[in-house]
């Protein structure tokens, strides 16, 4: 095949990807009670108990005013609160809360299901290759990405 049509087939593939993706999540956050965006946010706290919100905002590529409406969902599910950084008291820093501890680790655990259940449906001699490309084309989009900058 040409590399005018891989690339056609590639961009046609992506955008089928990001958006299979984006219902996948959809799903999988109306199964917890969140909303798509409070699922993105609560993913941020994977490996750091706290985050500000500056740093919440940049990851996310959301306005602050969206953001707030996000941190005020989560806050009334008790999931996080919002504190005052001692350091600098014009920032505000994002900490999980108790309960949302178990809630976290009962949403990472459902989410590594799907992810295997869907690897189960690939022929396991492909799987390897399969995750390989895959991490191959997110290198490739974030240089893309950093590019632009």
């Amino acid at each position: 095949m040409a590399k005018q049509e891989l690339a056609k087939e590639m961009a046609q593939l992506t955008c089928e990807l990001a958006r299979t993706c984006n219902d996948k999540e959809k799903y999988f956050a109306a199964l917890f009670n969140l909303t798509t965006a409070e699922f993105k946010c609560l993913n941020l706290f994977s490996n750091r108990d706290s985050h500000s919100i500056k740093e919440i905002a940049l990851e996310m590529n959301l306005t602050p005013g969206r953001i707030t409406h996000i941190l005020t969902s989560l806050e009334e599910k008790k999931l996080i609160e919002r504190r005052v950084d001692p350091t600098d008291r014009r920032n505000v820093i994002v900490h999980l809360t108790k309960k949302s501890k178990p809630f976290l680790k009962n949403i990472s655990e459902n989410h590594v299901k799907i992810h295997r259940d869907l690897l189960e449906t690939i022929p396991e001699n492909r799987q390897e290759l399969i995750l390989g490309a895959m991490k191959e084309l997110l290198k490739a989009l974030k240089t893309w990405k950093q590019n632009l900058k």
